[in-house]
């Protein structure tokens, strides 16, 4: 009677061992699974923040050098304006001194 009992146990004992052997072998292919999705997943984040970089920092440098470029620009207009402002004011010292001369001629002949 013990025999046929502990025949059945093992072949059900061998079954069970079967079936776990059997998900474990599943949960091993998930877990694979998952990692190379994970490591997909990663490599596709970097080359998009890569690209992000790399587009950024063209921005940056097209910016950098349209900002020079204003410098340079508002530099030659200062410049300009103050040869300007120095020629008026050349202009405004003769006027004021032929001003000057023209009063005191007019006042030499009126005396």
């Amino acid at each position: 009677m013990l025999g046929p009992v502990l025949s059945q146990l093992l072949k059900k004992v061998g079954t069970w061992m079967a079936l776990c052997r059997a998900k474990v072998s599943q949960l091993i292919l998930h877990c694979n699974n998952i990692i190379a999705v994970g490591i997909d997943r990663v490599i596709h984040i970097v080359q998009y923040i890569k690209r992000q970089y790399v587009a950024l920092k063209s921005n940056i440098e097209l910016c950098l050098a349209r900002l020079t470029r204003a410098v340079l620009l508002m530099k030659l207009g200062l410049m300009n304006v103050l040869h300007k402002v120095g020629q008026v004011g050349q202009q405004l010292l003769i006027i004021a001194r032929k001003i000057h001369q023209r009063v005191l001629n007019l006042l030499k002949r009126g005396s």
